[in-house]
């Protein structure tokens, strides 16, 4: 079967009447969209993340040298990650078979360990780690080598907690979440309020988005006002992790904050009042 094209070529008789077709065609080309390419989220230094940093989506716990009280979330190519004495955010990104990650580590500002909240700023400490390798012993695992611009180094090693690959659902949030002094109130809809009940004055309200129901990752919008540290407006991310706790993760310019909520006794459940009858 001839094309629409051929046929109407094959009708023209002069040669002038080639130019004319041609050109028409040209301008029909131009006309037609543009076959876009699918392309890879950006992170947040503006550079399209590469397929081998995007499998290491995920939370990971380990630590520097030996230490085990790091836990990292990484996701489409920023990192998250709190320690005993500072907070991270940086990239990773691949090159050939190894990972090499770009962090800045920031001193704890604000530490309440009885509440589960630490924000950090100041001035960072550069973290530059490189030949990294992803290595499955039953479970996944990071190991790289490290240093730093003060001096530091060693080694990383961080373990996958396998709870990135949970579904997420707003029903799991609804409910109130507790510390030893906030309370933190989740709707159906994902908006909620923390109150600290000594009173401080200190309250924040927001959002929380699905990002992907597959996985246990959401979206976290918040501001926070008259709070000892980190007030203002911010984004980030939220998850329950395999505890069953709700945790924030926030950055806000060069500020940090992570905070961890017990969960309620009824989480997402949405109770229905009872039938009542009345007499005819």
């Amino acid at each position: 079967m001839q094309s629409v094209v051929s046929i109407f070529i094959s009708t023209i008789k002069k040669p002038s009447q080639y130019l004319c077709v041609a050109a028409s065609l040209v301008l029909l080309s131009a006309c037609l969209p543009e076959e876009k390419e699918d392309k890879n989220p950006i992170n947040s230094s503006g550079i399209e993340v590469d397929n081998a940093s995007l499998a290491l989506n995920g939370f990971w716990n380990g630590g520097f040298n030996q230490g085990d009280k790091l836990k990292l979330l990484i996701f489409n190519g920023d990192v998250y990650g709190l320690d005993e004495d500072e907070a991270f955010f940086g990239t990773v990104a691949s090159s050939s078979a190894t990972f090499n990650f770009d962090l800045l580590a920031y001193p704890l500002s604000h530490e309440d360990s009885v509440n589960n909240e630490y924000v950090a700023d100041g001035i960072a400490v550069t973290y530059t780690i490189d030949d990294g390798r992803l290595f499955n012993y039953g479970q996944l695992e990071i190991a790289a080598s490290f240093d730093t611009n003060n001096g530091l180094l060693g080694e990383l090693n961080v373990i996958n907690d396998a709870s990135y690959s949970k579904n997420s659902s707003l029903s799991s949030l609804v409910g109130l979440w507790t510390t030893a002094d906030y309370q933190l109130r989740i709707d159906g809809q994902g908006n909620y309020i923390i109150q600290d009940t000594t009173d401080s004055g200190c309250v924040s309200n927001g959002k929380i988005n699905l990002i992907d129901s597959n996985n246990s990752l959401m979206a976290l919008i918040i501001t926070r006002k008259k709070c000892d540290d980190f007030n203002g407006s911010a984004t980030g991310f939220a998850a329950i992790n395999t505890d069953g706790e709700l945790e924030f993760y926030s950055k806000m310019s060069s500020s940090l904050l992570f905070m961890t909520f017990m969960p309620p006794a009824t989480a997402g459940i949405v109770e229905t009042p009872e039938e009542t009858t009345t007499e005819e």
